[in-house]
């Protein structure tokens, strides 16, 4: 008795220092404790169902494992029980830890969860060693008003296959009223229906009494473009791209649930894109390889150095040759540029997405034929210097745009006056680059122009941060063409919503504003991997959540609302594994429940996670 009263109060000195914010981590007998807001379960959609106001404001809690010191001590010496590290009291003895919880049972623990995959270098504790800290935990919060909830990582090694206890105190007139104690077990993979949990069986576990009181909500997660979506099926382990791609996620809520795995009726869902540039399949692929190659040389431009791509077009004429057919062909009136006939036939943006401008004026057809033909740097500077040449002796009077401003435009404008005052000597070193890069964001801004404004997505006004703002002048070229990309991530948000997720006009009016927003603002604008979530009418989504599998399943039951009687179910099914600081069961050689086919013939094998939560009162 004398020694689990140490323990009691060496606990509580911890405690206590967590409680005056003196410390952020501290070592208690063979367990570490330390604050955190990364719960364990974050992934999994651990939800706080607790009377903890300040925990839901903070979302801090303790978490405890296994220190990490003392578990390389015994892996070196095979498990040796003696060894301790650093403690608050070193008075206590190891055989204390298997104490219980009085008038707790681990059965009625409990809590929330949803799902996704979780990281884990979690060092986990057993499940009396769990108990054994609950009950410590609960002793301190008879004296102490104390709202930091503790969150404990277990091994699973039980019957039950427990991987997480949190507490939380409930607080109900500035006063402790009890705690609410949560459970989460995982297991699988699960290989036929029938190892399914049923709904009845759910509904009596949270209401055994009342059944018709018990009120049901349900969550779906389908996975449409991305990892673990169909076009992934068959791909094995190790074989998945390392790169990131664009991923579109589907969330689906409703409530009722009738069984588990029932397709949503009635739902509301949202959907979470994140839109990559570089995927060769998407309708923004020619439009980013124009702008990559802008990059190229706005980096160059800072470096001195310019990495070269092979040309992009598929003549075989010298670009002095490719120039002078662009020189003549203005000397003899030519406004329009030409396309060839398979431009338009192959453009993946034909139709639908930005389509290819025929009003090029002639600096923008300088750039193209430059982005596509040049080999070297002297081929930028042999152009450069031939055009200028051409406008100084007066036999070259192209048009430009009234809005170009480049300093190549200025010059053209100037050779109608014969007032050009620019030698040769005047564009050595970069200077043919940097008119270059000019020419290359004007054309690109007019292309997300036309775009933007032509599909009715937005008006002049919310696109003159990225083409035309107040101060231009004073902005660098890397950061207009910085710009620039950010304006990209807007194009490829709205061609995955048109090419991947067919969205009405509306919803993809509203996710282009979104976009434009998010990157106008000084903290996002150099995000490229910000996921945009909106909301999406139901009959827009049926056609994937009817027929796709769900990667993340969930239901949730309740009854009551507070009190000893709130008790809350939730069960969850998925096709990754939840947790991955306990072991599962083995797939013949798979790691990867997408890689076999389970499930009675679908081709799922799925994982279950049940958590269960309710209050106690132990005061």
């Amino acid at each position: 008795m004398r020694r689990q009263q140490q323990r009691i109060q060496s606990f509580n000195e911890v405690l206590s220092r967590f409680s005056s914010k003196d410390v952020l981590s501290a070592i208690f007998e063979d367990f570490k404790l330390e604050i955190s807001t990364n719960h364990p379960a974050k992934e999994l959609g651990l939800k706080y169902c607790h009377g903890n106001q300040a925990s839901k404001s903070t979302k801090e809690f303790i978490l405890i494992q296994k220190n990490e010191i003392l578990r390389n001590q015994e892996n070196n010496v095979n498990g040796n029980n003696s060894i301790r590290t650093e403690s608050v009291s070193s008075s206590v003895n190891d055989s204390t830890l298997n104490d219980s919880v009085p008038g707790i049972k681990v059965d009625d623990l409990s809590e929330v969860l949803e799902a996704d995959i979780v990281e884990s270098d979690m060092r986990p504790v057993s499940i009396d060693q769990a108990r054994s800290l609950m009950f410590l935990y609960s002793q301190y919060l008879r004296k102490i008003m104390f709202e930091t909830p503790i969150c404990i990582v277990c091994d699973g090694r039980d019957p039950e296959k427990t991987c997480l206890i949190e507490a939380s105190p409930v607080i109900k007139d500035s006063s402790i009223a009890g705690i609410m104690v949560t459970t989460i077990t995982s297991s699988g993979p699960l290989h036929t229906k029938t190892d399914l949990m049923k709904m009845d069986q759910l509904i009596m576990m949270t209401s055994p009494t009342a059944a018709s009181q018990c009120v049901t909500s349900g969550f779906a997660k389908y996975v449409i473009l991305g990892k673990s979506s169909m076009a992934d099926m068959s791909i094995l382990p190790g074989q998945q791209q390392q790169c990131d791609t664009t991923t579109v996620n589907l969330d689906c809520s409703w409530e009722d649930i009738k069984n588990v795995l029932e397709t949503p009726h009635g739902a509301n869902c949202t959907v979470h894109i994140k839109a990559v540039p570089g995927n060769m399949n998407s309708s923004g692929h020619r439009v980013f390889c124009e702008l990559n190659t802008l990059v190229g040389f706005a980096a160059g431009a800072i470096s001195g150095q310019i990495q070269w791509i092979n040309p992009t077009s598929s003549s075989t004429s010298s670009i002095a040759t490719l120039l002078a057919e662009l020189i003549e062909s203005v000397k003899q009136g030519e406004k329009k540029r030409i396309l060839e006939e398979n431009e338009h036939k192959d453009s993946p943006l034909k139709g639908n997405q930005i389509p290819e401008r025929d009003d090029l004026d002639f600096t923008e057809r300088l750039w193209v034929l430059l982005k596509d033909n040049a080999r070297c740097y002297n081929d930028i500077v042999s152009t450069i210097k031939t055009v200028l040449g051409e406008l100084q002796s007066g036999q070259l009077q192209p048009m430009v745009h009234s809005s170009n401003c480049t300093t190549l435009a200025k010059h053209i404008r100037a050779s109608y006056h014969q007032n050009m005052t620019l030698g040769m000597k005047d564009v050595e070193g970069l200077e043919p680059l940097r008119m270059l890069i000019e020419i290359g964001v004007e054309k690109l801004k007019r292309d997300y122009l036309a775009f933007f404004i032509g599909q009715e997505l937005t008006t002049l006004d919310k696109l003159q941060w990225y083409v035309s703002p107040p101060n231009a002048s004073d902005l660098t070229l890397e950061e207009l063409v910085r710009r620039l990309q950010s304006l990209h991530q807007v194009v490829e948000l709205y061609a995955v919503g048109t090419n991947s997720l067919h969205l009405p006009h509306k919803t993809k009016w509203t996710l282009v504003r979104c976009g434009l927003n998010y990157y106008e603002n000084p903290q996002s604008r150099h995000d490229d991997d910000h996921t945009f979530t909106i909301q999406v009418e139901r009959a827009a989504m049926l056609r994937f959540y009817s027929s796709f599998h769900p990667s993340v399943w969930r239901v949730e039951a309740k009854h009551g609302s507070t009190g000893v009687d709130m008790k809350r179910t939730v069960y969850q099914v998925t096709v990754d594994k939840p947790f991955q600081h306990i072991s599962y069961d083995q797939m013949n050689g798979y790691t990867n429940a997408l890689d076999q086919t389970g499930i009675d013939g679908d081709q799922f094998v799925l994982y279950q996670t049940l958590a269960t939560s309710s209050q106690i009162t132990v005061f």
